[in-house]
């Protein structure tokens, strides 16, 4: 038989028609919703502005520096939640937060804050964990005042990752006032 490109053109579309109806008969999954939510730290009502107190950028523990949510199950195991993520830089929010809360801080100078935790802790309860350490650098060269900080206990739900998201927040607040009342103590 000679190939005409007729015959080669029928060809092709038999092969094309029979691939098409093969493709139908299989089924299809449908596509699956992205479920992910996406969290940040609101800030709180802004303070009136009336020092010059700088706040430098924090700096997180490493298993932090993620837009993933992490959820310590373990002393030394952590996990990252899959369907709950920051919508921002974990270490901008806390930095936002911080700055708002001591904008109405009456002192000159700089503070420098290290977050080592700020996260739940499924072995324990669901505990939320915020540890900090913090210093104070008064402006003109003053005794630099340094500080540990533990929040004060919360517990998780362990199912709502807004209220997990408010508790951090709540945390990181009350770690601004602990650096308010250590700025302004007269040393």
């Amino acid at each position: 038989m000679k190939t005409t490109p007729g015959n080669l053109l029928r060809s092709l579309s038999s092969v094309l028609g029979l691939l098409a109806l093969a493709g139908c008969s299989l089924p299809i999954e449908p596509a699956q919703p992205d479920t992910t939510r996406h969290f940040t730290l609101s800030s709180p009502v802004a303070g009136a502005p009336s020092g010059s107190l700088k706040v430098l950028p924090v700096r997180l523990a490493g298993h932090l520096q993620t837009r993933d949510l992490a959820v310590r199950v373990a002393e030394n195991e952590v996990v990252y939640l899959e369907d709950a993520r920051w919508a921002e830089s974990p270490a901008d929010g806390i930095t936002a937060l911080l700055r708002t809360r001591l904008a109405g801080v009456a002192a000159e100078g700089v503070v420098s804050v290290q977050v080592q935790r700020c996260e739940p802790v499924r072995s324990e309860g669901n505990r939320v964990e915020l540890n900090a350490t913090y210093t104070f650098q008064p402006a003109g060269g003053g005794a630099a005042r340094s500080g540990v900080f533990t929040a004060a206990p919360r517990t998780w739900d362990g199912k709502k990752y807004g209220v997990l998201v408010g508790l951090l927040r709540d945390e990181v607040n009350e770690l601004g006032d602990a650096i308010a009342a250590a700025v302004t103590e007269k040393k």
